[in-house]
């Protein structure tokens, strides 16, 4: 299975520096929304991610908003 997802995936390298989530440790998801502008970014992450609502075109939703 993972090599199947390996086989769809897009790649991005180097992927640009972002220091906007209050939780460091999520930085590197807003990079990885930013690059492909990518629409939506599904999360539980209440008090970081969920709380920003959207960086650029990404927005930010639960589970159950998606």
């Amino acid at each position: 299975m993972v090599n199947a997802i390996r086989h769809l995936a897009m790649t991005y390298e180097p992927l640009p520096w972002v220091e906007l989530s209050p939780d460091q440790d999520d930085d590197w998801l807003l990079a990885v929304a930013q690059v492909p502008r990518a629409e939506y970014l599904v999360t539980g992450d209440k008090s970081d991610l969920l709380a920003l609502r959207h960086y650029g075109v990404t927005r930010f939703l639960t589970a159950r908003e998606f």
